[in-house]
């Protein structure tokens, strides 16, 4: 599985060379020379482009690697001017009618050019058909037909073809979930109506908003922060037991609105500061994540009704991520250990010391994550969070829709991404801290991203002694700073993997500084 989020960064890259195989979603091409519109070159890309836009998330083409992600340095250098944006775009716009939008980059790795294509889905949510005939000239002049009018492709597995029946179901998911949402529309536009005149209503009315599931983000967030101000308890309480309830359904799609829903629930609370009721919400995830039970610890790859669990821990997961990067935006420390310290014992000897390592672990045994079936290689774990929270305005109450980066176009002060590093780095230094009751160690996968989008998690832990106690309420400074080196150099280690962008305490004078004081 990877995380088709439409990013084209060099971490991206990194992440998606570190899966070492293609998917659905991933395809690897040695080299490609598209100088030439009618070459079989430049037909077959526009081919795999086209198949895979056809996909409901759209998915990457790499050129330049191998089928196992290693730069292909016994093949044809790339020509990076022809992997521009716009050209890769127009080479496609002459053979079909439909929009098909590309987003490329080139990066240098190892010193070899590679080829960053992120193909996003049809707009229209509806599959494109070829329009025009793709012929080229085989040996001896004789014409090649690539592709027909008419034709329509689609990626399974890692190859393409024509449509069939069976593809239709897949295809038009999102084309119903758009028409759905429009049906929605009117309803919601009428249910915010209701609550913002109930929030209008004159002082000491007490007006009491309708809150249920199902309702849109923006419609609940305004619900929920009337409920608070009208001081509905019984009603958010009530919300949070029928959230709860759903987000244990085995239905993949009920059960993570109603995650989302209780994390909203969650979000909005810490946001106004209501502590108990944030607590309750982080209560209520970890009994659906008790409720799961739990994998068959044993086992390196989960097949079945084990991988259909560790699907669902890793929905819950995801949320507590969305949380913990919230809390750390609003600077809420004291609510992280209440996150990060729920250990899982899956063995009499052998126990995790959080559940944000274990359900990504199970995840990745399930082959949601990664591809060496223990650790989510190449960060995907962050990159699922960040394409979760972006896309939900509820689960990010503190910014609007109009500040969140374009994932196209991600930079070093991405206030989301670096949000979701940064408190992966703070629960991994919190569960290290009690790494002395717990077997399994805590495992950075912010260090897949460059190290400066967790800095701010490290130099807080070891120069603002403020956070440190609300975060680490039970342990001393030489703990956590015993905790801090270790997961410092797990990190440095881990990163070397990807494009090694860490250079641990060295970065900062204070960090270290913090270290040696306390003998580490």
């Amino acid at each position: 599985m990877i995380v088709v989020d439409g990013r084209v960064d060099e971490e991206k890259l990194h992440e998606l060379l570190a899966t070492g195989t293609e998917t659905t979603h991933l395809d690897f091409k040695a080299t490609l020379d598209l100088s030439s519109g009618k070459s079989k070159d430049a037909l077959d890309f526009v081919k795999d482009a086209v198949a895979m836009g056809n996909l409901p998330e759209g998915g990457y083409i790499v050129v330049g690697v191998h089928d196992d992600g290693r730069p292909a340095k016994d093949m044809a250098a790339i020509r990076a001017a022809e992997f521009d944006s716009a050209k890769l775009r127009q080479k496609i716009a002459g053979f079909v009618e439909a929009p098909v939008n590309i987003i490329s980059r080139v990066h240098v790795v190892d010193d070899w050019a590679i080829a960053l294509v992120y193909v996003q889905p049809n707009p229209d949510a509806l599959p494109v058909p070829f329009l025009k005939i793709g012929q080229y000239a085989g040996e001896g002049r004789e014409m090649k037909t690539v592709f027909s009018p008419g034709e329509v492709y689609v990626r399974e597995g890692t190859s393409n073809v024509l449509l069939r029946y069976g593809h239709w179901a897949q295809l038009l998911d999102r084309y119903r979930e758009r028409v759905k949402a429009e049906a929605r529309r009117d309803i919601d536009e009428l249910v915010s109506r209701l609550v913002e005149s109930m929030s209008d209503a004159p002082s000491g009315a007490a007006p009491v908003p309708p809150l249920a599931l199902g309702m849109d983000h923006a419609t609940l967030t305004t619900a929920l922060e009337a409920a608070f101000d009208a001081g509905a308890s019984s009603r958010i309480r009530r919300l949070i037991i029928e959230a709860h309830e759903a987000a244990a359904s085995p239905q993949e799609q009920v059960r993570r609105q109603a995650l989302d829903e209780l994390t909203m629930v969650g979000a909005v609370a810490m946001l106004h500061d209501h502590d108990d009721v944030l607590e309750q919400v982080v209560d209520a995830l970890w009994t659906v994540y008790e409720q799961v039970g739990l994998p068959d610890g044993y086992a390196v790859q989960l097949q079945g009704h084990d991988a259909a669990r560790a699907a669902h821990l890793l929905d819950v997961i995801l949320r507590v991520m969305a949380l913990g990067a919230l809390a750390v935006r609003l600077q809420r420390w004291r609510h992280l250990p209440r996150m990060a310290d729920r250990p899982v014992r899956t063995a009499p000897h052998y126990a995790f010391a959080s559940w944000l390592r274990h359900g990504p672990v199970m995840a990745a045994r399930a082959g949601l994550l990664g591809s060496d079936g223990d650790s989510a290689k190449g960060g995907q774990l962050i990159s699922l969070t960040r394409s979760l929270v972006s896309a939900s305005p509820g689960l990010r109450p503190d910014r609007p829709s109009s500040d969140v980066p374009a994932a196209d176009a991600l930079a070093p002060d991405d206030w989301l991404l670096n949000s979701i590093c940064a408190f992966d780095l703070w629960w991994c230094v919190i569960a290290e801290a009690l790494s002395a009751e717990y077997e399994a160690p805590s495992y950075p996968y912010c260090a897949a991203f460059n190290q400066s989008r967790a800095q701010s998690a490290i130099d807080r832990i070891a120069t603002d002694d403020g956070a440190r106690r609300a975060a680490f309420p039970e342990a001393s400074d030489e703990e956590v700073s015993a905790a801090l080196a270790r997961v410092l150099v797990m990190a440095e280690q881990q990163s070397a993997q990807f494009g090694g962008w860490w250079d641990g305490r060295s970065a900062n004078v204070a960090v270290d500084a913090f270290l040696r004081r306390h003998g580490h």
